[in-house]
């Protein structure tokens, strides 16, 4: 069943991106890594499992392309939802997680990149319903001592890109079986990722 939500505003998250990255640029060490993997247009599930504040911005500042990004724990605590709606992001919240997944699901029906950030949104409905490649992305560098906290000035924030996967969607979507295989797949694909970003990063 489709939503008729309207999708998050792409000019705000274009605006979010020509801000972000001259700003996070300024402030750390950022290094991106398989940014090419993105691509400039068509449908994408990116997934991150980053809890920091900073996940959204660093995400807007290193990707060729707007992206809608699905906020984290920390970002719907710290953060204006006026604020995150100004910029394409997605807010999240106990009594907003089904409208999240529908206005998620209204930017991928219109040929958008979304980002899932956390644990807040599982990506089971919307590769479900969508058939949407799935792109697994590390970043280290990126929190404080606490979630609602940015990393110090001038630290090193590394982000791993890594290639979309095409998930075989078995089953009717609607099934939480179907879902649930979904969404043990897309674990399974970002356990991958994160081992093999922190062998390249020297952290094991």
């Amino acid at each position: 069943m489709r939503t008729d939500l309207e999708p998050p505003s792409w000019s705000g998250a274009a605006h979010a991106r020509n801000l972000a990255s001259p700003a996070l640029r300024m402030t750390y060490q950022l290094r991106i890594h398989g940014a090419h993997h993105v691509g400039t247009s068509g449908p994408l599930l990116m997934v991150c499992r980053s809890e920091g504040i900073l996940t959204g911005a660093v995400l807007h500042a290193s990707v060729p392309r707007p992206v809608h990004v699905v906020a984290n724990e920390a970002m719907s605590k710290a953060l204006r939802q006026g604020m995150m709606a100004k910029a394409g992001v997605v807010a999240v919240s106990a009594s907003t997680a089904i409208e999240a997944q529908h206005r998620a699901l209204a930017a991928l029906d219109d040929e958008r990149a979304v980002v899932l950030t956390g644990s807040t949104v599982s990506p089971g409905y919307l590769v479900a319903m969508t058939g949407v490649q799935v792109m697994p992305v590390v970043i280290f560098g990126a929190e404080g001592r606490v979630a609602t906290d940015p990393p110090r000035p001038r630290s090193r924030i590394d982000v791993y890109y890594t290639e979309p996967a095409t998930i075989e969607v078995v089953g009717e979507p609607w099934r939480v079986t179907t879902r649930a295989a979904i969404e043990e797949r897309v674990r399974q694909l970002l356990s991958d990722a994160e081992r093999t970003a922190a062998m390249r990063a020297g952290r094991v």
